[in-house]
């Protein structure tokens, strides 16, 4: 234990080791401890003493020992009451803004709640950041109104009072949830501006400032601007690396292994990718090491090296079992599926892609439930399951054409064509090939696995 600095003289005491040692002592009486009960096994009483009578100064291990002892905090042995309530307000908050609100949004909320109840008279960015969680909590459970508009008013705020650092955190978030309700362009405006406001302020090497580039990245992905999604990963990666953000860091190494996956870079995606799972695997995050061991397997199948994308998918597999994440378990199955077959292990592609459709049913994502099938009917028209076959084909691409996913329902439609042609309907199979070319094109890019736009325990998630 580090002894106490030399004894301040009285006239120079400061007012906060006065404060210090009152509060010491009446926590020290609450706990029902005599100075030498306090002191022991490595202090002595009359240290305990000098420092109740502000006559020595305490070290921040001695504190952390104190506050334990006397079953208290540092905050509360250091801070005014007033202060305290604002700082433990701040932590609160803090936690809530950390947690994974797709699984514990309704614990945020409370927690957001009991800060604004503990500290009413809060100032104006701990108010903005309430309300920032509140909005990403509405993100998180579907209500992207509310979320959009709770980050309108936290955005109102903070420009009212001049909070640059609020506001930069508030324009990310109201970015965010254009991004979200696929207002790209919108997005792209008000990221932009969130990062112009955090320089200014200084603040961009932040985690604010990485989630705006990352944030950034999946808006021009989806708009199929590639260059501007690679240019603002790379940023993302300096900003987190240089702030030391782990996940972050690891997602921003995911978008940039998508990137170059995109244009068949497979070599550095697949460095990219490993880089990735290296960092989401030293902090234990399970369902980032999940995704993208699943994005990995696909350019390994992709490549052809059959045998390394079923031992990255096996693994993808068990952690996505393990986590209980029935739609990326799904992805997963589809991946293996189309492994499968290509092995023509059609049985084993036929079981994983049942299990595929079935876990996208369950999870109710449609457009996951549209896309295996399109597998499953691959593997049973090669099982010569021909009707099955075509009834899959024609509920995919109807799915597909509602939920404007024009690029994937171009491609179901002409296999749907080629396969009436087969089975001899030759009017119905023309309809299908020209509905297959004259199909508009998608105005937006779907990334892998989602694993782009992930906002968790952050704005980014699906």
């Amino acid at each position: 234990m580090a002894k106490p600095s030399s004894a301040p003289s009285r006239l120079r005491q400061p007012e906060w080791l006065r404060q210090f040692g009152r509060r010491l002592k009446v926590a020290r009486t609450r706990a029902g401890l005599s100075q030498q009960q306090l002191a022991a096994p490595d202090l002595s009483k009359s240290f305990v003493s000098l420092l109740e009578s502000a006559r020595s100064y305490p070290s921040v291990e001695t504190a952390i020992a104190l506050a334990e002892r006397t079953h208290s905090s540092v905050a509360s042995l250091l801070l005014d009451p007033v202060s305290l309530r604002l700082e433990t307000a701040l932590n609160l908050l803090h936690l809530a803004w950390g947690m994974d609100l797709a699984r514990h949004s309704s614990d945020a909320l409370q927690i957001a709640a009991s800060a604004e109840l503990l500290a009413p008279d809060m100032p104006v960015e701990l108010r903005v950041r309430s309300m920032l969680v509140r909005s990403r909590v509405a993100m998180a459970t579907g209500r992207m109104e509310d979320g959009a508009r709770l980050a309108d008013e936290a955005v109102t705020l903070a420009r009212r009072h001049h909070l640059d650092s609020a506001l930069g955190r508030a324009l990310t978030v109201r970015g965010i949830a254009d991004e979200r309700r696929g207002e790209f362009q919108a997005a792209a405006a008000t990221l932009e501006q969130a990062l112009e406001v955090m320089r200014r302020s200084k603040s961009i090497a932040s985690e604010e400032g990485a989630w705006a580039f990352l944030s950034l990245a999946a808006v021009r992905w989806r708009t199929s601007q590639i260059d501007g999604a690679q240019t603002a990963y790379q940023q993302a990666l300096e900003k987190a690396t240089a702030v030391q953000l782990p996940r972050l860091r690891g997602r921003a190494l995911t978008g940039l292994g998508i990137v170059a996956w995109k244009r068949q870079q497979f070599d550095p995606a697949v460095d990219f990718f490993s880089q990735a799972y290296a960092v989401f695997e030293e902090i234990e995050d399970l369902a980032e090491m999940g995704r993208v061991l699943n994005n990995l397997g696909q350019v390994r199948r992709t490549q052809g090296l059959h045998a390394e994308a079923l031992s990255v998918l096996g693994t993808a597999l068990r952690i996505r079992e393990r986590e209980g994440d029935v739609r990326g378990r799904s992805a997963t199955l589809d991946e293996l599926a189309q492994v499968f077959l290509a092995l023509g292990r059609l049985d084993e592609a036929t079981d994983a892609s049942r299990r595929a459709v079935a876990d996208a049913k369950a999870a109710g994502d449609q457009a996951r439930e549209a896309v295996v099938k399109v597998t499953l009917a691959r593997v049973l028209r090669r099982q010569h399951d021909q009707q099955q076959a075509l009834d899959l084909l024609h509920d995919a691409v109807a799915t597909l054409i509602r939920l404007g996913m024009t690029k994937e329902a171009a491609s179901a439609s002409a296999e749907l064509g080629l396969m009436l042609t087969e089975a001899g309907k030759r009017e119905e199979a023309t309809d299908y090939l020209v509905k297959a070319l004259t199909l508009p094109a998608s105005r937006v890019s779907t990334p892998p696995d989602d694993a782009v736009d992930r906002w968790e325990t952050e704005p980014h998630g699906t």
